[in-house]
């Protein structure tokens, strides 16, 4: 039986959300084929692990006493005693899964640990993880690969104390209003605002300054459709989700995310769409897949306007890992998340490093 990190929380405002996540992934797991290791994200910073983390009470009820620190080192999980300065060996997992949403969990943090451990990851790199927690270096990427994205404003924090008085024109000439203003690194639509006038955007603007340190003001599409179209790999296929309308009004919130609908109903419906626009938007999901060399599951978020589809997000870890894009039942997810660990399991192994053999003055040699 192998042995399987399951990482979520982290230090994000979406931590509560990824510990649905994250408890709904490990109950789920095929408990005859793997073993799990939580692996808790306090907001702390800390890692922590519990055999009651599998229990949502845990969290609900903040029954954190029974949690132990632990650290990784060389590809084995270690408790940690910080007072007798002690560590304790407790796993050495096979496979992790990723399941933080958000912050640098999402944003490279976990890859990043996960690799220098040596420990395959059932969940994109550190590369793709890193850009595409970033809305305006998302943009940057679609537009390298000529997939249609909405205009937008990308504004930092200081700029804005310097400078806002030219943007908040500058939106009004360039986008026209209504507009979009959300946080550039928060997903769960945390932070998201339609502004229909300059004082509405001022107000997004700040308001998403208390969350972020960079604001993406986006053209908004009167009547438009909100749908998703979701990515994985297994045994060297890409397998693309049939796409699917998100509900919400306006803009698809983070009530109407996770307020409206229980935290792992089924988020919309098959929607209807020509079949050319059907297939135009399986195809910039599975472009983006395959040239950005994605791992484990990614859903794509779209914009549907008339005959055309504009890439809006790219989610490296999406809720309840998306799971509901190509499962009709939950218990259907079982053999899903297999599916993903098991190909990260049976990648090709990490290539040898190359050093250069110059502080011992011979020619370039493999270790």
């Amino acid at each position: 039986m192998r042995k399987v990190a399951v990482v979520f929380g982290g230090d994000s405002s979406e931590n509560e959300i990824s510990v649905l996540t994250g408890v709904f992934v490990m109950q789920i797991l095929d408990k005859e084929k793997y073993s799990v290791l939580p692996v808790y994200i306090h907001t702390d910073g800390g890692m922590y692990t519990s055999p009651k983390m599998t229990d949502l009470t845990t969290f609900k009820e903040k029954k954190f006493d029974s949690f132990q620190r632990i650290c990784f080192i060389g590809g084995v999980a270690y408790a940690v005693n910080l007072q007798k300065k002690k560590l304790k060996r407790i796993a050495q997992p096979a496979v992790a899964l990723n399941c933080c949403h958000g912050g640098l969990g999402e944003g490279g943090g976990v890859s990043a640990i996960m690799e220098w451990n040596g420990i395959p990851l059932a969940s994109p790199d550190l590369t793709a993880s890193g850009v595409f927690m970033d809305k305006s270096s998302t943009k940057l990427i679609m537009r390298a690969l000529n997939i249609p994205t909405l205009d937008y404003i990308r504004v930092n924090e200081q700029d804005y104390k310097k400078r806002g008085a030219f943007l908040l024109k500058n939106i009004g000439s360039r986008l026209k209003y209504p507009v979009v203003v959300k946080p550039a690194h928060l997903g769960s639509s945390i932070g998201i605002a339609l502004a229909q006038n300059e004082e509405e955007a001022k107000n997004a603007i700040e308001a998403a300054f208390v969350l972020d340190n960079r604001v993406i003001i986006e053209k908004y599409l009167a009547g438009k459709k909100d749908v998703n179209c979701a990515a994985y790999v297994s045994n060297g296929e890409i397998f693309v989700s049939e796409p699917e309308e998100a509900f919400g009004e306006g803009i698809y919130s983070f009530e109407d995310k996770y307020v409206k609908r229980k935290s792992f109903e089924k988020g919309g419906s098959r929607v209807e769409l020509s079949g050319d626009l059907r297939d135009k938007i399986r195809a910039y999901t599975k472009t983006v897949y395959k040239r950005m060399n994605l791992q484990g599951v990614v859903r794509m978020d779209f914009l549907v306007s008339g005959d055309k589809a504009y890439l809006c997000e790219v989610n490296t870890v999406p809720g309840s890992l998306a799971y509901y894009l190509f499962c009709e039942r939950i218990s259907d997810a079982r053999a899903f998340f297999s599916a993903l660990l098991e190909n990260a399991l049976n990648a090709s192994p990490k290539k040898k490093i190359v050093t250069t053999g110059i502080l011992q003055g011979t020619a370039l040699h493999r270790k």
